[in-house]
C-alpha cells in the first residue's frame, strides 16, 4: 500500500520486500540509528509515489517557496532537490551555467562532451547530499548531535554554487586570459580567482532573488565554497571537506567531474567513487575512507591526471583555446576592458559566458575584424598548429622556469620567415600534470579506518600499498604552437624549438621529430588570403 505523505517513508518497514540481504549483526556502522532516521525513498517508491521530502523541510522550516524536484540525469540517476536549493536553481546566476561549457574548448575534438557546468553543478550538489547523509549515518550519534538541517542545506548549496564564478570557457578565462589582459597578474597569488567570484555570486543570488536564507547560512555557505574553514566549529569542521577540500583534495567536485567527463568523452576512468562514497565515516572531525579503498583513493588521482593527458591538455583542445583567448583579448581592447574588468562585480560578470564568442564573429566594429578572423578560423578548423613538445626531465622540475616565447624565437637559425619569427608569431604552453597538490602525494594526507566501530584513524604509507604505485606526482612538458599555419613558419618553429633544448639540455628532448602535414585546400586558401592582406 502507498505510505502516508504525512510523515517520513521508511522503506524497511514499508516495503520489506525490497530489502532480500541480510543485514549485519550487532556493532555495524549504523545500529545506534533512531528509528525515525530511515527519512529516504528508494528508487522504486520513486516510481509510483511522490517523494515526501518536502514534508521534512516544511516541518523543520527549510521548505522554500518552492517544492522539492526530482532531475533525471545520465550519469547519476534520479537526483533530488529540495525546496530551497530549487529556488536557488531557478534564478538567473544559475541558470548561467548554461551557457558554460564544462570543459571549454575540448568539446571541439570531443563532441560528446557538450555538458555545461549547470549540470555539474547540480550533480555536485546531489554528490554532496549523499556524502553528507552518508557520514551522519555512519559516524553515530556523537557526530550527529553536531550537525543540524541548516547544516545539510548549507552544504547542498556550497555544492550547487561552487562553479558560480567561472567565466566563458571555464578555466580558459582565468588561466589563460586574465594574465594577458592584467600585466601584474601574478598566477601564484592572484587578485582574483573563481572561487571568490562564486561566493560574491551566491551572495548577491540571496539578495537579488529574495531567497529565503538566513546570513549564517550565507556565511557558512560563503566559507565552504572558498575552503575557509577559518570559522568551522568543532565538530562540524568535516562539512569543510565535503564540496572543496584543501586538506587533500577528495571532495565530491572531483568526484562529480570526473564522472560526468569520463562519461561524456569516451575517456575511462578505473575508479570506483560510489565505493569510495560508501566507505566513510567522520573520525576526530575528520573524513576518513575504509582501509580497504587506499588504492582506490590513488586510482582517483591517477584518472584525474589521465584526464589531464588525454582530454583538459589535448593538444587540438589547446590550440583552439589560444585562439579563443586572442579573439576575446582583442574585443576587450575595442570594448574598453568591458570583459577584463567585468571580475570586479558580480552584476557585470554574470553577462560573461560563452556567447561572447558569437557576439564577436557577428560584431561589426571595424576595430575586431582581426577578432572576427580568429573565430573564422575556429569555425573553418584552420588552428593554431602544434609543433611539437618536450618533458622536463625529473631532476629540473623542482627549480623550473616557465619558457616564454622569447626563449624560443632567440633560438631561430636561418629560416624561410620572413623577417624571421617573432614571439607574436608562436605560443607556448607549460603544461603541468599532478596528483593535485603539486609535487606530493595527496593520499599521504587522506585518513583511512579499519572497521567502522573504530575510534582512531591513521595515515597509510604508500609503499604498504603497492610498488607499482608512481614515485613521482608531477610532470612538468612544454609545448610550442605555431599561429601561421604555412610550411615555413612550422618548419621554423621546430627548429627553433629543438634549438631551444639543446641549449637547455644539450640534446633534443621532443620524443618525436615534427611530423609532416598535410594542409587541406581550405587551409591552403585561408593561409594565401592571409599572406595577401
Amino acid at each position: 500500500s502507498t505510505p502516508r505523505k504525512e510523515r517520513l517513508v521508511s522503506p524497511r518497514k514499508d516495503n520489506p520486500d525490497l530489502f532480500n540481504s541480510p543485514q549485519p549483526a550487532g556493532g555495524g556502522a549504523g545500529d545506534d540509528l533512531d528509528e525515525d532516521e530511515e527519512g529516504f525513498a528508494t528508487m522504486s517508491q520513486l516510481a509510483y509515489q511522490k517523494p515526501t521530502f518536502p514534508a521534512e523541510e516544511e516541518a523543520l522550516g527549510h521548505g522554500g517557496s518552492r517544492a522539492g524536484k526530482i532531475v533525471i540525469d545520465p550519469v547519476h540517476g534520479h537526483m533530488y532537490f529540495p525546496g530551497l536549493v530549487v529556488d536557488a536553481i531557478d534564478t538567473p546566476q544559475v541558470q548561467r551555467l548554461r551557457e558554460l561549457k564544462q570543459l571549454g574548448t575540448a568539446y571541439y575534438v570531443f563532441p560528446g562532451s557538450s555538458h555545461n557546468r549547470f549540470e555539474h553543478s547540480l550533480g555536485t550538489c546531489h554528490l554532496a547530499t549523499n556524502m553528507y547523509e552518508g557520514l551522519r549515518r555512519s559516524s553515530g550519534k556523537a557526530v550527529r548531535q553536531h550537525v543540524s538541517q541548516a547544516d545539510k542545506l548549507a552544504v547542498q548549496l556550497a555544492g550547487l554554487c561552487h562553479d558560480l564564478g567561472h567565466g566563458p570557457f571555464s578555466h580558459v578565462f582565468d588561466n589563460e586570459f586574465l594574465p594577458k589582459r592584467h600585466p601584474n597578474w601574478d598566477p601564484k597569488n592572484p587578485a582574483w580567482s573563481h572561487e571568490s567570484m562564486s561566493s560574491d555570486m551566491f551572495e548577491w543570488m540571496v539578495e537579488d532573488n529574495h531567497i529565503d536564507i538566513d546570513q549564517e547560512t550565507v556565511r557558512k555557505v560563503r566559507d565552504l565554497i572558498t575552503s575557509d574553514d577559518a570559522r568551522a566549529p568543532p565538530g562540524k569542521k568535516f562539512l569543510w571537506d565535503i564540496v572543496a577540500n584543501k586538506r587533500n583534495s577528495v571532495d565530491v567536485d572531483k568526484f562529480e567531474y570526473i564522472m560526468r567527463d569520463a562519461y561524456n568523452t569516451g575517456v575511462k576512468g578505473s575508479v570506483d567513487i560510489s565505493r569510495l562514497l560508501s566507505m566513510i565515516k567522520v573520525i576526530d572531525d575528520k573524513i576518513c575512507f575504509k582501509a580497504s579503498e587506499v588504492y582506490n583513493v590513488y586510482e582517483l588521482f591517477h584518472t584525474r591526471a589521465s584526464l589531464h593527458q588525454k582530454v583538459y591538455t589535448h593538444k587540438k583542445a589547446k590550440g583552439v583555446e589560444y585562439m579563443v583567448v586572442d579573439a576575446l583579448a582583442e574585443a576587450d581592447i575595442v570594448w574598453n576592458r568591458e570583459i577584463s574588468n567585468a571580475i570586479w562585480s558580480p552584476q557585470e560578470f554574470i553577462k560573461l559566458d560563452d556567447t561572447i564568442l558569437k557576439r564577436i564573429e557577428w560584431s561589426r566594429e571595424p576595430g575586431l575584424q582581426k577578432g572576427r578572423d580568429l573565430v573564422r578560423r575556429i569555425r573553418t578548423r584552420d588552428l593554431y598548429t602544434y609543433v611539437n613538445e618536450y618533458t622536463v626531465p625529473e631532476h629540473d622540475i623542482p627549480n623550473f622556469t616557465p619558457v616564454c616565447e622569447t626563449d624560443i624565437t632567440t633560438c631561430q637559425g636561418d629560416n624561410n620567415v620572413p623577417g624571421g619569427l617573432r614571439p607574436e608569431d608562436i605560443v607556448v604552453h607549460n603544461m603541468k600534470i599532478d596528483y593535485a597538490m603539486k609535487n606530493k602525494n595527496p593520499v599521504d594526507s587522506v585518513f583511512f579506518f579499519q572497521d567502522y566501530g573504530d575510534k582512531n584513524c591513521f595515515h597509510i604509507d604508500k609503499s604498504k600499498v603497492s610498488v607499482l604505485l608512481p614515485s613521482n606526482f608531477m610532470e612538468r612538458k612544454v609545448r610550442v604552437y605555431s599561429k601561421n599555419r604555412s610550411q615555413e613558419y612550422v618548419e621554423a618553429v621546430d627548429q627553433a624549438f629543438v634549438n631551444h633544448q639543446r641549449r637547455m639540455y644539450a640534446a633534443a628532448q621532443q620524443l618525436t621529430p615534427a611530423r609532416k602535414r598535410r594542409r587541406s585546400a581550405t587551409a591552403v586558401f585561408n593561409e594565401e588570403t592571409r599572406n595577401t592582406q
